[in-house]
């Protein structure tokens, strides 16, 4: 199996919030795109809280990601993995996140876009958020937000929250786009118009 390898942070150069994924779909692979799969919801969430247009293209929808103090990467930054499942992740290396967020003093809030983001983030670069009464199998409970101070900047406090994911697949909580909203819209601190 051959190892893939993800992309270079995108949006802003001095962001507020840093937006994680786990590692990109063979389709965003294949177009060199975050959440390139026209199915994935990110781009009608983020669309709907910023009023810009999902199907915009591609460096359009970033540049209102940048306009808005968010960045996005991935934890992951390189694996190998049969197809576009996150459960089939194997050999993970982590992206340096730790050298990034210490880089970047604007960054209030870290959110999770989904289980395995979090579960890879806690194991990778934040393992104290595991280490209380807080610890999830998998990482953090949907919702959930812990105020994060980094081993790298102790005087730091950034807030760390998971998202429902914005992958396609429904789950018994969240079916579709406009039942991850309210979660995805706070961590944004804003109201979307969906």
């Amino acid at each position: 199996m051959a190892v893939l390898h993800g992309f270079s942070p995108a949006g802003s150069d001095k962001p507020r919030i840093l937006i994680l994924g786990s590692f990109p779909s063979i389709k965003s692979l294949e177009r060199g795109e975050y959440y390139g799969h026209e199915r994935n919801h990110f781009w009608t969430l983020l669309g709907s809280m910023l009023g810009f247009d999902p199907a915009a293209p591609y460096a359009e929808r970033v540049s209102h990601l940048a306009g808005a103090g968010c960045a996005l990467w991935d934890v992951i930054g390189s694996c190998e993995r049969e197809g576009s499942l996150d459960q089939d992740i194997r050999g993970e290396l982590s992206n340096p996140l730790a050298e990034y967020i210490g880089l970047r003093p604007t960054i209030e809030r870290v959110a999770l876009n989904g289980g395995k983001a979090a579960a890879s983030f806690v194991a990778h670069v934040a393992p104290g958020l595991g280490l209380g009464p807080e610890f999830r199998v998998k990482g953090l409970a949907i919702g959930e937000a812990l105020l994060w101070s980094p081993t790298f900047a102790p005087e730091r406090r950034i807030l760390v929250v998971r998202l429902p994911s914005s992958s396609p697949v429904p789950t018994r909580a969240f079916r579709s786009s406009y039942d991850k909203l309210p979660a995805w819209s706070a961590m944004l601190g804003g109201v979307a118009t969906y």
